[in-house]
């Protein structure tokens, strides 16, 4: 294994520049359009006005930071995807069992904040069931006749049910990474059955975040909400088919392309709304709460990246016979060895 590393060049630096550069560039770009150019009322672009007293609405060819912000998104998902189609048969995942102290430490702190969710998601479905006995939602005729089921499904609280188990099943998946990470020489996978819980999350997140009336309020938040999550489910599933070794084959590229826009995606969602909520310049809305799993799994996924993620390097002179010497690997035995 030794001579197949040295053949390889590590994460290349390049994407971690990029990772470095989006993160610079939007970032602050979206904090201040958080706090300067969206109607924190309806979350609409807008600016405030001395003379109205209030926000008035900005077309999207009125501020320059608007197309700034969507030219980079794209920029975003387009570079990760196009690098890893591009760089699909270069390209190597480490599952070797050695120590990784930052991917355990940063699993565990997915593990937490996961618990923290799933808490959230249950509070939130015991508070609509009390709600409907109570009859705040529906009437007495109505709860009987079988609305409340009705209910439960039509706002996102029988996903955000399904949601609280899930969290908790992911929650168990990243705490058994972390010890296997910490402790290598344990000769274990992770569940397959706990491998789709994460998975099983995001999917509920989606429908608990977009199961209400459709309308244009804060689509800006709904926008880089929806990029996210569609971006971890498209890193959750191969993750899941490498470790779970079904149909795992030429998946590795895809951790790559979805991987690095989910990371920082989750920094563009979660830090400007606690920069909201720290100005204290309005109260944070109630569908676009502060997401503590985002950042976790943010450091999560560029541990993961950084530490398992390699580019071999592309051969330039033509094959020849080589010599093996005792007790050394061919690159493709290397290869095979890294795989196991």
């Amino acid at each position: 294994m030794r001579q197949f590393f040295e053949k390889c060049k590590g994460f290349s630096i390049l994407f971690p520049i990029f990772a470095l550069g989006a993160t610079a560039g939007l970032l602050p770009l979206r904090i201040w359009q958080e706090l300067e150019r969206i109607d924190p009322a309806t979350g609409f672009w807008a600016q405030w006005s001395e003379a109205a007293q209030g926000w008035t609405n900005l077309h999207f060819s009125e501020s320059r930071s608007i197309p700034l912000l969507y030219a980079g998104l794209v920029a975003l998902l387009l570079f990760p995807l196009l690098a890893g189609i591009a760089l699909r048969k270069r390209t190597v995942l480490d599952l070797g069992r050695r120590p990784r102290r930052a991917e355990s430490i940063f699993a565990l702190l997915v593990a937490a904040t996961l618990i923290v969710d799933a808490a959230a998601a249950l509070r939130f479905t015991a508070d609509v069931a009390v709600g409907l006995r109570e009859g705040q939602y529906l009437s007495g005729m109505e709860y009987a006749s079988g609305g409340a089921l009705q209910y439960y499904i039509r706002t996102g609280t029988f996903a955000a049910a399904v949601e609280s188990l899930a969290a908790l099943g992911g929650a168990a998946l990243f705490a058994q990474i972390a010890f296997l990470d910490w402790f290598p020489q344990r000769k274990k996978d992770p569940s397959r059955l706990l491998l789709l819980m994460p998975l099983l999350w995001v999917i509920c997140r989606i429908l608990r975040r977009f199961a209400r009336t459709i309308s244009y309020i804060r689509v800006p938040d709904l926008l880089l909400d929806l990029l996210l999550l569609i971006c971890l489910m498209l890193f959750l599933l191969p993750f899941a088919q490498i470790f779970s070794g079904i149909n795992g084959e030429g998946k590795t590229s895809r951790l790559l392309g979805a991987g690095l826009p989910a990371a920082i995606l989750a920094l563009l969602c979660f830090v400007p709304r606690v920069a909201l909520r720290l100005s204290g310049v309005s109260p944070l809305p109630q569908d676009a709460r502060v997401e503590w799993c985002d950042p976790a799994l943010a450091l999560f996924i560029a541990a993961f990246l950084g530490g398992r993620l390699f580019l071999t390097k592309r051969c330039t002179a033509p094959a020849a016979p080589q010599t093996q010497t005792a007790g050394e690997a061919t690159p493709k035995e290397a290869e095979e060895d890294l795989a196991e």
